[in-house]
């Protein structure tokens, strides 16, 4: 193995539009001075067999050009026996129609500026997490790096994901927001925080947030770190219709915690119980439905910076 880097591109990402881009993306590299192979994933889960293989193949930096949803494939990939090993270093091309996680951790949204970032910047290490859910009646794991939720929150990145995102992700994301906005009913929800019980009520979402951003730039965590070992949990409590629509604009601000029907805390440890099927999201994508478990993994994950 000669290259440094394995790629691994989403080309669908964006409806497309990173498909259509790579050749760029691959010259501007190579004028950065880049020596990398690339790998092209053919459908869902497919990010998450790439990594696997590039780790097997001896390649220790893995670089994802997609969105927030192509970045989880590739992390679950890199995971072995719930660890990632130290040597491994994360790059990132944004390119999808949300790209939530980048703006937490300062990486440019243009190409060419990530393209340098990726080439000459520094590894940070992060948390994760790890959420324990229940998919097809069966019980899963799944490894997640910026925002995961449950309720509202879960059935908007639901259909969100069925739709065209030609016009980028904060449109579909709005208009998944107010069609649910029709028909949502909040849950009873139990929230326990490290081991105690926090919330027993109705509630309209829980979000877990390691970073600050989810749903193309809605910022939905203001206070949240990358790596201070905590999750902050946001919970928006029994509110109406009228309420949610009146508020959006405010979590685009990260002006919603004062709101009287949202509450913060933080925790290492979250657990959620439902008593109506209430669906859960991890970086974008549906995932599964409650009862959720989530735990942090501090100082587990090296990106470059």
């Amino acid at each position: 193995m000669e290259a440094a880097m394995r790629v691994i591109v989403n080309p669908v990402a964006a409806n497309g539009a990173v498909g259509k881009r790579w050749p760029q993306m691959r010259d501007t590299l190579r004028a950065e001075g880049g020596q990398f192979d690339a790998s092209f994933t053919k459908g869902p889960g497919h990010a998450t067999d790439l990594a696997r293989e590039a780790l097997s193949a001896g390649y220790r930096t893995i670089v994802a050009v997609g969105g927030d949803g192509t970045l989880n494939e590739v992390v679950n990939g890199l995971v072995s026996e719930g660890m990632i090993e130290s040597a491994v270093n994360l790059g990132v091309i944004p390119g999808g129609t949300g790209s939530d996680l980048v703006r937490t951790l300062g990486i440019p949204h243009d190409y060419r500026a990530a393209c340098h970032r990726l080439l000459h910047g520094e590894p940070r290490c992060i948390d994760l997490g790890l959420i324990t859910c229940v998919s097809e009646r069966r019980e899963i794991q799944r490894y997640f790096l910026n925002v995961a939720g449950l309720g509202f929150d879960g059935e908007v990145a639901e259909r969100t994901n069925r739709s065209s995102k030609a016009l980028g992700g904060t449109i579909p994301f709005l208009s998944s927001l107010f069609v649910n906005l029709l028909t949502y009913q909040n849950k009873t929800v139990e929230v326990t925080l490290d081991g105690q019980q926090r919330w027993q009520q109705k509630a309209n979402s829980v979000v877990v947030c390691n970073g600050r951003y989810f749903g193309g730039s809605m910022h939905i965590g203001p206070h949240a770190a990358l790596d201070h070992g905590l999750f902050d949990v946001i919970i928006i409590g029994d509110t109406s219709r009228l309420e949610v629509i009146a508020n959006v604009p405010r979590i685009y601000r990260g002006t919603h915690l004062s709101h009287p029907k949202v509450d913060e805390y933080r925790a290492r440890e979250v657990r959620v119980k439902a008593r109506e099927r209430m669906l859960l999201q991890a970086d974008g994508e549906l995932i599964g439905e409650a009862p959720a478990t989530f735990q942090i993994i501090p100082q587990a994950l090296h990106v470059l910076v």
